[in-house]
C-alpha cells in the first residue's frame, strides 16, 4: 500500500465492534444495522474473519427481511448520529482492501469526500470528492483505491467515507456484498493546486421548503443524505436545474450527491432549517 496521509479513519482495519445486544456495529463506524422488523434489528453490516490484515473485516450486505423487503446494506465513518470525521489533510486517495460480490443489474458505490464548514455562508463546502462504483464479483483481497478530485485550495476540516452494497436504496438487489478492510488515506496533495470547478450549486441554504440544484449540465438524479450518509430523498431528472422538496427533512445538515447525465458525479452540502 501506498504511504499515508497523517487523518486517522476510525477504526480502519475494523479490528474493534460494538456489541449492541443482538447485533454489532464497528466502531466509529454507523449502520444500516438500526433498521427495526417485527424479529429485532435487520443486520446489513457485520464483522467477518479472518481480515485482509488482522482477525476482522467489515462485511456489507444487501438482504431481504422476513417480511419480503430487500434492505440496502451501508455503512459510513462517523458516531454518535454524526457522520464524517475530523481531517485537516489533503490525501489523494482512500485506499485499502477488499472483496466484492455484486448481483447482476445492482452497483456497489464507494465515496469519500473532504468537506469544510464555512461560517459566513453557514453551508459545509465540498473541498474534494471521490466515487468509485463496483459491478461484478472479486473472490480474494485486493488493493482498491479511490482518487479524490479537488474543487478547492482549501484545508478541510473533516471526512466522510460511506461504503453501499447496493446504488439504488429504493430498489436494492439482494445478495450484493462488500468485504472492507485495512483502510488508509494516501498521498497528499499540494494546497496550491489549481482546483478544478466543482459546478454545483444549491440554494438557498438554509433551505425550508424547496431546495435547487445547478450544476451546469443536464441532471439525471439527485440522492439527499443526512449527517449520517443515510439516504433520505431520491429523484430521477432529465433538466439542467431541478428543485426537490425537502420540507418534510428534519432541521440539520445534509449533503445532496448528483448524478450527471454524461455519468459524473457531483457532492454538495446544505442546511435545512
Amino acid at each position: 500500500m501506498m504511504a499515508t496521509a497523517t487523518a486517522q479513519i476510525p477504526n480502519a482495519s475494523f479490528e474493534s465492534w460494538v456489541n449492541h445486544g443482538g447485533y454489532s456495529d464497528p466502531a466509529g463506524w454507523l449502520t444500516s444495522n438500526d433498521l427495526m422488523t417485527p424479529q429485532g434489528h435487520f443486520i446489513t453490516v457485520e464483522p467477518g474473519s479472518p481480515g485482509a490484515e488482522g482477525n476482522t473485516y467489515a462485511l456489507v450486505q444487501s438482504r431481504t427481511t422476513p417480511q419480503g423487503m430487500t434492505i440496502q446494506g451501508w455503512m459510513s465513518a462517523g458516531s454518535n448520529g454524526q457522520g464524517g470525521f475530523p481531517c485537516s489533510n489533503r490525501p489523494t486517495a482512500l485506499a485499502g482492501m477488499w472483496q466484492y460480490g455484486i448481483q447482476q443489474g445492482d452497483t456497489g458505490v464507494v465515496e469519500a469526500a473532504l468537506s469544510r464548514y464555512n461560517a459566513l455562508t453557514g453551508q459545509t463546502d465540498v473541498i474534494a470528492q471521490g466515487t468509485l462504483e463496483i459491478t461484478g464479483s472479486w473472490a480474494s483481497w485486493a488493493e482498491f483505491s479511490v482518487p479524490l478530485v479537488y474543487f478547492s485550495g482549501e484545508t478541510p476540516d473533516s471526512a466522510y467515507i460511506q461504503f453501499t452494497s447496493s446504488i439504488n436504496f429504493s430498489d436494492p438487489v439482494a445478495g450484493s456484498f462488500i468485504k472492507v478492510d485495512a483502510l488508509s488515506f494516501s498521498g497528499l496533495t499540494a494546497i496550491t493546486e489549481a482546483p478544478a470547478t466543482p459546478g454545483l450549486l444549491l440554494f438557498p441554504s438554509p433551505a425550508r421548503e424547496a431546495l435547487s440544484i445547478r450544476a451546469g449540465s443536464p441532471l439525471a438524479e439527485a440522492t439527499v443524505l443526512d449527517a449520517a450518509g443515510r439516504p433520505v430523498l431520491h429523484n430521477r431528472f432529465n433538466v439542467g436545474e431541478a428543485v426537490m422538496d425537502v420540507a418534510p427533512l428534519p432541521t440539520g445538515p445534509y449533503w445532496v450527491r448528483v448524478l450527471l447525465a454524461d455519468g459524473k458525479q457531483r457532492v454538495a452540502g446544505f442546511n435545512k432549517e
